[in-house]
């Protein structure tokens, strides 16, 4: 059943400020994603019922993992989502020693009711994971938690209160929210997502945005179901959140919520138009994918092919590295359903946080400085060889691109073009049809490779710019950590001349230059961009509409004096006050979407 939430005693109207996630507006009832195992009772257990104790563990358990693997299940029909992975690790934690045999044996000796016995042990660990900073172990935790929170669902059967439940919009409040958690969600019914913690890149977070749900994080909500209003205004845009909201201001969100699906019904009119400036420079939109589900979005929302295909993702949940006709089936599909548009498909970019059960590489300290992306690859090389095979067939069915993650300088983009024709050599002999002039590209999302753009542009035929991590590798700063959101800034100068290096560089080599990462569907850098030369915009395709609308209403001359502007500035801060005050302008010139 799902909890009725008690009215609150004050009628005042409250404001919670957050950090804004994903835009939107969303007006309706909390649902409050609780598991009560903080109110876990200890008592003692006569000897007697001991096994029967033992028993309940172990069937707790085993419905665990019946759970995971009819999620993992799903998420495959739909597509190879980035929480089907961590699914993955979930199952060999139920198989651990620790879950198994070591919990049987403290349950014996304790004498005390299992869930205390768990809770015991789950307190021990969170105490020494607290002390732990390494990114890795960090990382394991959230998903040690997640099955925990899963056990004791099992446990307290009639306590939990989980998200698959839930038959009305409704608007989810939790302290945080894992792949697995949203995986149950029927998420025609979730209107938006509040959490006290998160991170801008988590799996929730990729989420939210592909399928446009309204999303605050860091918001210190109230504690107790009971505290929670019957009404509820989540505001994604400017990280708001309104408690038991007065009529007036339930009437003014109304008027906004109307608003914005005229402005989306009026952006997305604008797909059968090119994304042209004013004065006619001429840029491209595509799309990223992860999920297959993305690709239909391109016809809706007037994209330009795909501009990166995470193809790592369909294959995290495998126990095997995929086969070549497996992959050679994606791949063709992918080509096919873009109807003669481009397809850049980058290679495995796997490791860091993105560990197949296939993985080959054993624990390293600081995965994402490890043996990742392309360092791995060059390692398996038969892996490598199978993966460029399947792409380079599916070339004989549309246009594709391949681009290489990760490169940090000359010698491995050299060793990857090696591979790659080696297996057009090994197709040609074999009789396979395919195109003999497919373009490769480099990634540029280390330092180091932007160091040196001037050595690998002449090597490739495109390059693209993964800002996500050149921001994080540059400045030293994990992405995933919201305690250091402060410090991670796109708008860096560090960041701002490096695009300008590469661009530069690009152009002296006569290679278009595409920018893949957050910021490329962020209308606040879109002006910035184009200023600096980049020649494609890869978005999601929720981002699409907003992102061409911003560039028809643009003149290019001016985009270019404004990125000139932008290069002058000494810090990060002075940047982004400079690009919103740019932006509003804009927007105060754009053609009015009621009119």
């Amino acid at each position: 059943m799902i909890r009725q939430h008690k009215p609150l005693l004050n009628s005042y109207e409250i404001r919670l400020e957050g950090y804004p996630i994903c835009t939107g507006i969303a007006i309706g009832k909390p649902f409050m994603f609780n598991w009560v195992d903080e109110q876990i009772h200890d008592f003692t257990i006569p000897s007697g019922q001991i096994e029967s104790e033992v028993r309940r563990w172990y069937q707790a358990l085993k419905s665990s993992r019946r759970d995971v693997l009819t999620l993992q299940k799903k998420l495959r029909k739909e597509g190879g989502e980035e929480g089907v992975k961590i699914l993955g690790a979930h199952l060999e934690m139920l198989q651990d020693p620790l879950m198994t045999v070591q919990m049987e044996e403290k349950i014996r000796t304790a004498g005390k009711n299992t869930e205390s016995v768990f809770k015991a042990v789950i307190t021990e660990y969170e105490q020494k994971f607290h002390r732990i900073t390494d990114q890795f172990f960090r990382e394991r935790f959230k998903d040690f938690q997640d099955i925990t929170r899963r056990i004791f669902g099992h446990l307290l059967a009639n306590e939990k209160c989980p998200l698959s439940e839930i038959s009305q919009a409704r608007i989810i409040f939790a302290h945080e929210l894992s792949p697995s958690d949203t995986a149950e969600a029927k998420l025609e019914y979730i209107e938006a997502f509040v959490t006290r913690s998160g991170a801008e890149t988590s799996h929730v977070a990729i989420m939210a945005r592909s399928l446009g749900i309204p999303f605050v994080t860091n918001v210190n909500f109230p504690n107790t179901i009971h505290c929670l209003p019957h009404v509820v205004i989540v505001d994604g845009e400017k990280g708001i959140v309104i408690l038991n909201p007065k009529p007036k201001t339930t009437e003014e969100y109304l008027e906004k919520k109307k608003k914005l699906k005229i402005e989306v019904h009026y952006l997305s009119s604008n797909k059968e138009y090119s994304a042209e400036t004013i004065d006619g420079y001429r840029t491209k939109i595509s799309i990223n994918v992860e999920m297959t589900g993305d690709i239909d979005a391109i016809p809706t929302r007037g994209g330009e092919g795909i501009g990166l295909f995470r193809s790592e993702y369909l294959f995290l949940a495998k126990d095997t590295f995929p086969t070549e006709e497996d992959q050679f089936a994606v791949y063709r599909e992918l080509v096919e359903k873009v109807n003669g548009d481009p397809c850049v498909i980058r290679t495995f970019d796997i490791g860091g946080d993105k560990f197949g059960n296939f993985h080959p590489v054993q624990y390293e300290k600081n995965p994402y400085l490890g043996c990742r992306a392309i360092r791995l690859m060059l390692k398996e090389r038969a892996a490598f060889k199978t993966q460029l095979r399947a792409i380079i067939r599916a070339s004989a069915f549309g246009e594709i691109n391949i681009l290489f993650p990760m490169i940090s300088g000359l010698p491995e983009l050299l060793a990857s073009k090696e591979i790659f024709e080696e297996a057009k050599e090994e197709l040609a002999k074999e009789g396979f049809p395919f195109s003999r002039t497919i373009p490769i590209g480099c990634m540029i999302e280390i330092p180091s490779a932007a160091l040196t753009i001037d050595l690998l542009a002449p090597e490739c035929d495109f390059l693209s710019i993964g800002t996500n991590d050149l921001v994080q590798y540059s400045l030293a700063v994990d992405r995933n950590n919201p305690s250091l959101s402060y410090l991670y800034k796109s708008s860096h100068p560090s960041i701002l001349r490096m695009i300008k290096m590469i661009v530069t560089e690009g152009r002296k080599a006569n290679k278009p230059v595409s920018v893949c990462g957050e910021i490329a569907g962020d209308p606040l850098y879109t002006a910035l961009l184009l200023g600096l030369g980049v020649n494609e915009f890869s978005v999601a395709h929720t981002a699409l509409p907003l992102v061409k609308n911003c560039i028809r209403n643009l003149c290019y001359v001016d985009t270019v004096d404004l990125a000139q502007k932008a290069l002058t500035f000494a810090t990060a801060e002075e940047v982004e006050i400079f690009l919103k005050q740019e932006y509003a302008k804009m927007q105060a010139q754009f053609p009015s979407t009621l009119d």
